[in-house]
């Protein structure tokens, strides 16, 4: 398989402090009763300067009223992981929000995150690239297009 795979819903939800372009990724499954705590196993060089993709399957909830209630939430000592290895963006297929715990975490060890992205299924574990388009300039959060090249 090789070629772009669109990781965006179209309509602009996807949201990121930052751009990004042509980022080393992977994609880690998460898996619990939902909601959960997510917690995934990397080895720290697996990551490092990398986007970490996390892929729970709360995208399946889109569009419905249930994709806003309580779902899964970026467990602490993931966090603390990614900052200490060296994780370049994090992208999950959930709404972070306003969860104070891990808005703080993540912004302390200064790591931007892509929420609400779709399609993570559809990428190979490693082996791609991830890149990320603002659709408007602005130094906060942002909409964006999100999406991988598989080689």
């Amino acid at each position: 398989m090789s070629g772009i795979i669109k990781l965006s819903h179209g309509d602009s939800s996807e949201r990121s402090a930052g751009s990004f372009c042509d980022i080393p990724a992977m994609v880690l499954q998460s898996v619990g009763p939902i909601p959960h705590e997510v917690s995934v196993p990397f080895h720290d060089s697996q990551v490092r300067k990398a986007a970490l993709l996390i892929q729970t399957g709360w995208d399946r909830y889109w569009n419905t009223e249930e994709y806003w209630k309580r779902g899964p939430v970026l467990a602490e000592h993931l966090i603390f992981r990614c900052v200490r290895s060296g994780v370049r963006v994090i992208g999950v297929d959930f709404p972070i929000g306003d969860r104070t715990t891990e808005t703080r975490l993540i912004t302390t060890g200064k790591i931007p995150i892509v929420e609400n992205l779709c399609g993570l299924t559809s990428l190979p574990r490693t082996g791609f690239r991830f890149t990320t388009v603002p659709l408007e300039v602005s130094s906060g959060v942002v909409p964006v297009h999100a999406f991988a090249e598989v080689t």
